[in-house]
């Protein structure tokens, strides 16, 4: 069966090739690759003001969905 992905940086387990010591024995690509995921990984203060604004805005929503629920039942 082939990969689904052919673009993947790491080699199948089986696969013979020069040794390369970026690469673990499962074929992970190896510790070159976290430095540029930890400069794009958002601040933890970050997040949480995204989270707690979207918790805000959910809050409002489902209020606004409560009020014309009980609308609604108010008028049947």
């Amino acid at each position: 069966m082939s990969e689904p992905n052919p673009q993947t940086d790491a080699r199948p387990a089986g696969e013979a090739g020069p040794a390369d010591p970026d690469l673990d024995p499962e074929g992970e690509s190896g510790p070159r690759d976290r430095p540029a995921l930890l400069t794009a990984t958002p601040d933890a203060d970050a997040v949480y003001d995204k989270i707690r604004t979207l918790a805000v805005l959910a809050g409002f929503l489902g209020l606004l969905v409560t009020l014309i629920a009980v609308e609604l039942l108010v008028r049947i």
